[in-house]
């Protein structure tokens, strides 16, 4: 279908955006999309491969909502798609529909979003939305759903489904396109949401599958063999084997150190085929944010051609290996699996290097993770074909990947909503929203979930008992006939926490009011909402001394909360990032994580203080969120000075706001010239 037949549904601008964006001619699932009812305001699920246009298909959907005087939702999984949805559908505000994005602060409303006609958030941040009443949420009339097959996640799969029926509640009109990978039960997603069921194998560019065992690949497609190559018998010669004839290499390792000891020794054959003036930019760009080893270990790879890529790198780390392995300039990534859920990264040949996965034990990955992984292959205008490839050891190795993963079958999406945790999370959230004021509601706006479609079992008891939990924790009041909010449950809804995180920190804050530096870090350490750090055995020495000093048991849990909240205490303490990564054994995107995480915590943590009439908890939220001590924080308030530059000023004997005044004429000296001049722009000096 040639995209000029779209002026019968869209304006000719919105033809020809496309066509300015290098689209003549429509797929066909989208061509069966439009024929099935996408211009009619039907519901879909969307299931097709990577790279067959799901989100064009949402696109054309949106921009007719938008044409009609409707407005849209468009939800991903991870803030990093945020950004490159966002990235993409700007292209819109040429004809006029204004693009916005949102995916921080759960505590925020985002009421500057109610003039944009598609919004792009995480599931978790629309969530979010929701309990602090944004006002515009309301006037969603379409949704678009991202990765419907994560349902299955056992961490975001209830909030999406919730996320969904509490939509569907606030407005019976809403119309909702789901978008998936290929799964075998999409049609049971499809009848929960009364859709139209899309579903196709169609690729733009034909997939094989296969292995590498003895030296050759042996290529599959639904028929059996199709194609055997030698190509030596080295792991590096089915890379080299690639990158001769042009092509680009993604590589799936079990583990970070893995994947960056691969990169390493890919390297001496990526700089072969690279061009290293073109990558010394590259290469001082991952520098700019971070000198550690792992910074200083990637730069080195990314000069030959070759990077590695995992959530220890900074957000500023991933983003440029991504454009660079798109412009072509990174001929081989190393990953781990989380990039197979995440950014369209797609690259001639995609090798399995491990099908486990370890994350606290070793196991195999599922089908669909593999199917992911493998979709990746082919990069859409540059190649003929994609391959996606499984290193296997030995004939009876090569038959079982072949019957599990190959051709073995996608596992169904199943709800995770039933879980404790997910309940007690959303059940309150119900309660606090309004949309429960009983346990029979409770139940009727959980039968509406897919948990229920799938199950069609009651969860009556499980929520009875979720409900007397809360109940006793004084976030609602429940006589049986009814069930209501407290002003501390609709808190508790609002900051996005875990009511059992609500709890914990209450139960401090009713002890000891004065809570010191440690208790506050150690704290949120022991929240089920914190990310842990893992321990070594060559920590158990040292943390073995200061869980003595604190009176904290030796067992692995409590361990790894200690090490969480010494870490903290090493960096709200100025201790530089690169030794905070070397003492405990984190990359510095494991570090920022971190620090955005415990400033969340610590936020709430200083909103349960205030609560009950506590103050001053405020201030550790600016010591984490800048990494300083507390004399520094009149200082770091200002965009430009963070924290090794307040500690310079510091030093200098420039303390507070009125010293950057009183002494101007030294801080170009200080910060630089542009610097200075905008920290005295903020403070009103031109």
């Amino acid at each position: 279908m040639d995209v000029d037949e779209l002026k019968d549904f869209l304006s000719s601008y919105a033809v020809d955006i496309l066509k300015q964006n290098g689209i003549l001619k429509l797929f066909p699932p989208q061509v069966e999309a439009i024929r099935r009812g996408l211009f009619e305001r039907k519901n879909m699920v969307v299931a097709i491969p990577t790279a067959s246009g799901k989100t064009l298909i949402a696109e054309l959907a949106m921009v007719k909502e938008v044409i009609d005087g409707g407005k849209c939702l468009y939800t991903v999984p991870l803030r990093a798609l945020a950004n490159e949805k966002f990235e993409e559908f700007k292209k819109w505000e040429k004809i006029g529909i204004e693009v916005g994005i949102t995916t921080g602060d759960y505590e925020s409303k985002d009421e500057w979003l109610s003039n944009k006609d598609i919004i792009v958030a995480t599931a978790e941040k629309a969530d979010s939305l929701l309990r602090n009443n944004a006002s515009w949420m309301k006037d969603i009339t379409c949704l678009v759903v991202d990765e419907i097959h994560l349902l299955d996640s056992a961490d975001r799969g209830a909030v999406l489904e919730v996320l969904i029926a509490k939509m569907r509640r606030i407005n019976p009109n809403l119309r909702i396109i789901a978008l998936s990978a290929t799964i075998p039960n999409a049609d049971e997603i499809a009848e929960w949401l009364n859709a139209e069921l899309i579903k196709s194998d169609w690729r733009p560019i034909p997939l094989y599958e296969g292995v590498f065992v003895n030296g050759r690949i042996e290529l599959y497609n639904s028929e059996g063999l199709v194609d055997v190559k030698t190509v030596g018998r080295n792991f590096e010669d089915l890379v080299e084997d690639c990158l001769r004839e042009g092509g680009q290499v993604l590589i799936f390792d079990s583990t970070r150190r893995n994947a960056e000891n691969t990169a390493l020794r890919l390297s001496s054959i990526t700089a072969k085929y690279s061009d290293s003036s073109e990558l010394r930019d590259v290469a001082k760009a991952i520098l700019e944010e971070n000198e550690g080893e792992m910074s200083k270990k990637l730069a080195e790879c990314i000069t030959k051609g070759c990077a590695f890529h995992h959530a220890g790198l900074l957000n500023s780390q991933r983003i440029a290996v991504e454009k660079a392995f798109r412009q072509g300039l990174i001929k081989v990534v190393c990953a781990t699996p989380t990039l197979s859920a995440g950014v369209n990264l797609p690259a001639r040949r995609v090798i399995i290097k491990s099908y486990y996965r370890f994350d606290g034990f070793s196991r195999p990955i599922k089908v669909m993770e593999y199917k992911q992984m493998a979709g990746r292959a082919g990069r859409p205008g540059m190649d003929e074909k994609g391959e996606a490839i499984l290193i296997v050891r030995s004939e009876a190795e090569k038959n079982k990947v072949l019957k599990t993963f190959i051709f073995g079958k996608v596992e169904n999406v199943r709800s995770k909503l039933g879980a404790e945790n997910h309940l007690r999370f959303h059940s309150l959230s119900l309660i606090a929203e309004g949309f429960a004021n009983s346990l029979k509601d409770l139940e009727n706006f959980f039968s509406q979930t897919f948990f229920f479609h799938q199950n069609e079992i009651s969860l009556s008891y499980e929520l009875e008992r979720v409900v007397l939990q809360l109940d006793s924790w004084g976030m609602v009041e429940f006589d049986y006939d009814s069930v209501k909010p407290t002003k501390l449950g609709k808190l508790i809804s609002r900051l996005y926490i875990d009511p059992l995180t609500g709890y914990i920190f209450l139960e401090e804050l009713k002890r000891s009011e004065e809570l010191s530096e440690f208790d506050v870090l150690y704290l949120i350490s022991r929240c089920p909402d914190m990310e842990h750090i893992y321990v070594r055995k060559t920590d158990l020495d040292w943390l073995t001394d200061e869980a003595l000093l604190h009176g904290i048991p030796f067992d692995d849990w409590s361990l790894r909360e200690l090490k969480t909240a010494l870490c903290l205490r090493d960096w709200i303490n100025e201790v530089d990032e690169d030794v905070i990564c070397s003492k405990f054994g984190i990359a510095p995107g494991d570090l920022r994580r971190l620090i955005e995480t415990a400033e969340w915590l610590t936020n709430a943590l200083a909103r349960i203080g205030e609560f009950l009439g506590i103050k001053g908890l405020d201030r550790f939220v600016m010591r984490i969120k800048h990494g300083v001590k507390e004399e520094l924080l009149e200082l770091v308030e200002l965009k430009g000075i963070g924290r090794v530059r307040a500690r310079k000023l510091f030093r200098a004997g420039i303390r507070s706001k009125e010293d950057l005044i009183r002494h101007k004429d030294r801080l170009p000296t200080l910060l630089g010239k542009k610097i200075a001049e905008n920290v005295l722009e903020q403070l009103g000096i031109h």
